[in-house]
């Protein structure tokens, strides 16, 4: 028997046994048996290899073998949010720590599903000023929903818990539950939500303030990027374009169709369709695949499995996934078998933040 499998250990050895138990019930039998195999990075009856090591079979005249992938090259583009954006990022960043503060004093549940919350606020401004906007006005008006009735959600707050999968599930169902978390309050203290919701309209506002100036740092590194890569000059040239929020997308879309580029787009509201119906995934894929048709694509996690993309070389992660899993499922749509031509992935980092620190260091 041969059994072959993508993604087969994922940090489980107790899971990675029961694949090998398919193969042989009894040589992997004991789950300490495959940690002494793997500690010894050496074992019987498999083998584990790289994309990077895979070679073809020896042409039968010259015995000469090729490798089956390309190379890929995976870059860090640091920039730095001016004086007025770092001022926004360091408010929310103030909001954030207060509210995660307060969140430790309500009951153990809602204290996390405030902290997880807090933490998603401060990932979208990451991503983009249009995100982190758009959340906080979310935040604003379910609070001022809470306040016409509080009693009535603390009773539609004692069942509510997030779940220990989030990372797990698809982008559909994270962002429902992050819709419904965008409520959780520490307090239904009308006082603390007033309170609130006044600090909400200063970040709105000065959110606001920056998006009028048309001049965000991170949207012009990205124009002077795609611009040093040609993509201006070469409309037949692919640009596939990562992010982790439909907010984000849509803001990359209208600046992208902006600068005068045809853009296609695939995130998880849209149905898995054909190819001939319009507005579904496999429909924007084809578009993108044809020579003539979109020249970009903006694409959330959706797209970060079960899509061929190997036409395309150049890929930008606007923003960067915490967890290095989907990271690799990103770079997997373009460096995959039938790639004809090395790939450049760029990553995006904003070196004066804690989160853009601590990315950049586990890129180095």
């Amino acid at each position: 028997y041969l059994l072959m499998t993508a993604t087969p250990h994922k940090g489980d050895p107790d899971n990675f046994c029961l694949f090998l138990r398919l193969l042989d019930n009894d040589v992997y039998g004991d789950v300490k048996s495959l940690e002494e195999a793997m500690r010894r990075n050496s074992a019987p009856f498999y083998l584990r290899r790289t994309k990077e090591a895979l070679v073809t079979f020896p042409d039968p005249n010259t015995g000469q073998v090729k490798k089956l992938f390309t190379k890929r090259f995976v870059n860090t583009v640091p920039f730095q949010l001016d004086e007025e954006e770092w001022d926004l990022y360091d408010a929310l960043t103030r909001y954030v720590e207060d509210q995660s503060i307060k969140a430790q004093a309500a009951d153990s549940t809602t204290g996390r599903v405030i902290g997880f919350t807090m933490a998603m606020l401060q990932r979208r401004m990451a991503s983009s000023i249009y995100a982190a906007r758009r959340s906080l006005e979310r935040m604003r008006e379910k609070r001022k929903k809470i306040l016409e009735n509080p009693e009535a959600y603390r009773q539609e707050q004692i069942n509510r818990k997030l779940p220990d999968d989030y990372d797990d599930l698809t982008e559909e169902e994270q962002q429902e539950i992050l819709s419904e978390l965008e409520d959780a309050v520490a307090s239904i203290d009308p006082a603390a939500l007033q309170e609130e919701i006044l600090v909400l309209d200063r970040l709105i506002t000065q959110a606001g303030l920056l998006e009028e100036r048309e001049i965000e740092t991170k949207l012009n590194k990205l124009r002077e990027v795609i611009t040093e890569q040609g993509v201006f000059r070469d409309p037949t040239m692919k640009l596939l374009i990562f992010t982790e929020h439909k907010d984000t997308l849509d803001y990359l879309v209208r600046k992208l169709s902006g600068w005068g580029l045809s853009v296609t787009q695939i995130h998880g509201g849209m149905k898995i369709g054909d190819r001939d119906t319009p507005g579904t995934r496999l429909y924007a894929e084809r578009i993108f695949r044809e020579r003539g048709g979109a020249q970009v694509m903006v694409a959330t996690e959706a797209a970060g499995e079960g899509i061929n993309l190997q036409f395309c070389w150049l890929m930008i992660n606007y923003d960067i996934p915490w967890n290095p899993v989907r990271l690799e499922q990103r770079m997997g749509r373009i460096h995959r078998y039938g790639q004809e031509k090395d790939c450049l992935i760029l990553n995006f980092v904003a070196t004066n933040t804690r989160e853009g620190r601590v990315l950049e260091k586990l890129f180095d």
